[in-house]
């Protein structure tokens, strides 16, 4: 669950050679964050790709609930 957390913390201790508390922290809020907006994206990329594709279905019931309604109707030209 942190495995993520625990590789960039061992990355940047590699690089810098230490950390003290308020930097550990920072990182951790960093990764997480970055998750969260990451998470977010893809949710709402999919709830655009939803309502294009209830957008699509709605154009396609029109013409048909159209083409229902107009069978349906009796000839008025008796």
């Amino acid at each position: 669950m942190y495995g993520d957390v625990v590789i960039v913390l061992s990355t940047v201790l590699r690089i810098k050679r230490t950390l003290d508390g308020a930097e550990i922290d920072w990182i951790i809020w960093d990764v997480e964050t970055r998750k969260e907006l990451a998470i977010e994206h893809r949710r709402r990329a999919e709830w655009r790709k939803a309502e294009v594709e209830a957008e699509r279905f709605r154009a396609q019931c029109v013409p048909i609930a159209a083409a229902a309604s107009s069978q349906s109707a009796p000839d008025r030209m008796r």
